[in-house]
């Protein structure tokens, strides 16, 4: 399991989400679906233990993983 802060951006507007998923790809499919139109990036990742709690595993960087052109 991950939680996954993605950095949204659509134009001058651009936001953060963070989103606990199976992986990373599932994450950022998530994202990509429910903005559609707009650039995504993953920002930051945590991985946690089986049961939820956070590992204490803490990845950050800006990785493009998606763009759409405009």
């Amino acid at each position: 399991m991950v939680k996954v802060s993605i950095r949204v951006q659509s134009g001058a507007a651009r936001f953060d989400v963070a989103v606990q998923a199976e992986s990373v790809e599932l994450a950022v499919r998530l994202v990509e679906g429910r903005y559609s139109a707009s650039s995504v990036w993953v920002s930051g990742l945590d991985v946690l233990s089986g049961d939820g709690r956070d590992a204490r595993t803490r990845i950050d960087g800006s990785w493009q993983t998606h763009a759409l052109a405009a």
